[in-house]
């Protein structure tokens, strides 16, 4: 084609007012007109100054090209007087050798091909005044190539979508353009396209570049859509084709570019950008977090993302049985034999491993120890990489890739295994540059097990010393609240025995004084009886306290005997009767015929029942009845319960039986009393081996006292 476009010369012969001059037609545009910025200047007052383009145009049919006259500008606006071809007015024509044409009614042209001319002969041609004697001694003088269509573009509709078409740089840009029309038709290709797919009108609908063309036209015919783009993959060369639909003439026209070598390096932008992320990712969560786990599980998933790999292992040495991992869907948890794999092949390479050595393993290497070899074919595992975990020197784990679908490419990598050079094949997926990401994420993945290491250490002293801390501060707090409690204690047992023994004190000077005055015997008898009273008060005071350090103090056992109670509970009850009735209060005994004889104290059981009688007594109002209940339980225990129509709150009912304790405001009557009757009672209770206990609701108050029986010892 680029011989024949030698041969071939394409001539205008142009007549105006200035004369008669040849233009050789060698660009790819050329506007007409008087203005003086036109390609082609016409001298005359009858042509537009915008009158018209002549386009060179390419043939599909013939890959040759000719050149075609348009009237008027690009803008749809014809000439003032018109275009004539041949004698016939025109808006487009495809030109002829030989065509006549007249510009505006009185410039005139001849369109002429010249072929097998020498450039001696084509310079005389145009130095001629006699053009047809000239052309006359050529051979073969109007030869042409072939139109795109018989005759002239007569239609007066004739489309401005092809007119700029056609006045674009088409036939000079080095990148493909072709047009097809709705049938599948190539309707036109420009020279880049001709040359750089030669086959394409050969294979029409066929070819990946004209492939679904129609169907695409009429899809963007009904919605109205402009512009499509897409990209085809054609000889291993990558495309972005950019496809119009003409609606004017149902033209499909595609503009085409060569996008490989950008699309190339874009992918290896994207990965090298895709692995920068992915380190970026894991150094954040390296900053975000200390948990070892959560960074260990982040480096998995990125791994099996960007090496599309089945499965991402990693095992730390302190845990080699409970790897973290990531794998594809096919896993729905991790196989056992797979974490059994991984141990055994790490096991066998493990002085590689801790020199940091990366163990690259394929199923299809025959030097492997037959067991390993044996395992990959089995577990259907093709490709295995396992990379350490080495920070200062020290193993700390290894990150495993498995591949199990897999082709080989021709990358390689050497394992280095006991001093043994190995050649390997690679999976597809997996590049040398994969290998060393590998290798700089384990870096990274072991400085952070370092550093989730010692920062687990300082949070397991941190909370030791926390709970040594805490632990300690109770044991504080409660040593002060037991000093706040026994400071209070103090102080209420000295207020209330400094007036249990004033009070004594104050009526045996009152007694004194009142015998020096008046010393008849009447009153000498009395106010001696007041001293013998108020003697014998301070004096059980005095034997209280003493009683009570000793009990608890451990220095005073109480020498238990077997008491018949029948006969001896009749005098220890007795005198409460002639109390309470002094008090209106009135006292009743429910027990069975025949009591068992207690293994006791006489003097301890007396002092208990005291005690509880004379609180009974103290804290019944008049007219209430005192209740004591005896009963005999399970053969060898008996029950003695003490009640009376008064009621003790429940928040106070567990500190009753500490020393010094009054339960506030329940002496309406101002009785006195020193706290230390129901501590003593306990302390009696307990060198008798038995149990009391109180409750109070409903208005009752109630204290259970269990004791055990002689016939409950086999010593009695």
């Amino acid at each position: 084609m680029s011989h024949e476009r030698q041969a071939v010369r394409h001539l205008l012969v142009l007549e105006d007012s200035e004369g008669r001059r040849p233009i050789l037609l060698e660009a790819a545009t050329y506007s007409i007109g008087r203005d003086p910025t036109n390609s082609i200047v016409l001298h005359s007052k009858m042509v537009s100054r915008q009158h018209a383009i002549l386009l060179r145009v390419t043939s599909p049919e013939t890959n040759s090209y000719l050149f075609r006259l348009i009237d008027g500008d690009l803008q749809g606006k014809r000439s003032t007087n018109g275009t004539l071809v041949n004698g016939q007015r025109i808006v487009a024509h495809d030109l002829r050798g030989g065509d006549m044409i007249v510009f505006g009614g009185d410039v005139r042209a001849r369109y002429l091909t010249l072929t097998n001319m020498t450039d001696t002969e084509f310079q005389d041609f145009c130095r001629s005044t006699d053009v047809l004697g000239f052309l006359s001694k050529s051979t073969n003088p109007f030869a042409t190539l072939v139109p795109l269509s018989e005759g002239n573009i007569e239609n007066e509709n004739f489309s401005e979508a092809a007119l700029v078409r056609l006045a674009s740089y088409p036939e000079l840009t080095p990148n493909p353009i072709l047009e097809v029309d709705l049938e599948g038709r190539v309707t036109y290709l420009n020279p880049a396209a001709v040359m750089q797919f030669r086959d394409l009108q050969q294979q029409t609908l066929t070819h990946p570049l004209l492939l679904g063309l129609p169907e695409l036209a009429r899809y963007m015919k009904q919605t109205q859509e402009k512009v499509h783009v897409r990209e085809v993959e054609y000889q291993g060369r990558i495309y972005e084709q950019s496809i119009h639909y003409i609606y004017e003439s149902e033209l499909i026209r595609s503009y085409v570019m060569d996008v490989t070598d950008r699309k190339r390096a874009e992918e290896q932008l994207r990965n090298q950008a895709r692995r920068e992320a992915i380190i970026n990712r894991i150094i954040q969560a390296m900053r975000t977090t200390m948990v070892t786990a959560e960074v260990l599980q982040i480096t998995a998933d990125l791994l099996l993302e960007a090496l599309g790999s089945t499965l991402c292992l990693i095992t730390q040495t302190h845990a080699p049985n409970s790897p973290t991992y990531a794998s594809r869907p096919q896993f729905v948890s991790l196989p056992n034999h797979l974490i059994a794999l991984n141990q055994g092949a790490i096991a066998l390479f493990e002085p590689a491993l801790s020199n940091g050595e990366q163990v690259v393993l394929a199923a299809s290497c025959t030097d492997l120890p037959q067991p390993l070899q044996t395992d990959l074919r089995t577990f259907n595992v093709n490709a295995l990489v396992i990379t350490p975990l080495i920070y200062l020197g020290q193993l700390l784990g290894q990150i495993t890739l498995l591949d199990c679908e897999w082709e080989p490419s021709e990358a390689t990598s050497i394992l280095v295994s006991d001093r043994q050079l190995w050649q390997q094949t690679l999976p597809k997926s997996w590049t040398p540059e994969d290998l060393s990401l590998v290798k700089t994420i384990a870096d990274q993945c072991a400085l952070a097990i370092h550093q989730a290491q010692l920062y687990q250490q300082v949070q397991e002293l941190n909370a030791d010393l926390e709970r040594q801390v805490r632990a300690r501060t109770a044991e504080l707090e409660q040593k002060m609240q037991e000093l706040e409690r026994l400071n209070a204690i103090k102080d209420d047992f000295l207020s209330t025995v400094s007036h249990e023994l004033r009070t004594p004190m104050a009526n045996m000077k009152m007694a004194i004084y009142m015998l020096k005055q008046f010393a008849t015997d009447d009153r000498q008898k009395r106010y001696l009886d007041i001293l013998t009273n108020e003697c014998n008060r301070e004096t059980e005071l005095i034997n209280d306290l003493l009683d009570l350090q000793r009990l608890e103090a451990g220095r005073s056992q109480i020498q238990r005997e077997v008491i018949d109670l029948d006969s001896w509970l009749p005098s220890v009850l007795e005198p409460f009767r002639n109390r309470m009735q002094q008090r209106q209060q009135s006292l009743e005994i429910l027990r069975p015929a025949t009591l068992p004889p207690l293994l006791s104290n006489r003097h301890a059981l007396a002092r208990i029942l005291a005690e509880l009688l004379n609180n009974a007594c103290k804290y019944s109002p008049a007219g209430a009845q005192i209740v004591v209940r005896f009963d005999p339980i399970g053969g060898d225990r008996l029950q003695i319960q003490v009640s009376n129509p008064s009621e003790i709150p429940s928040k106070e009912l567990p500190r009753i039986f500490e020393k010094f304790y009054r339960i506030p405001n329940a002496d309406p009557w101002q009785q006195g009393g020193t706290g230390l009757g129901l501590a003593l009672t306990q302390k009696l209770v307990e060198q008798l081996q038995g149990e009391i206990s109180a409750d109070s609701e409903a208005g009752i108050t109630t204290f259970t006292l269990s004791l055990p029986t002689a016939s409950g010892d086999p010593t009695a």
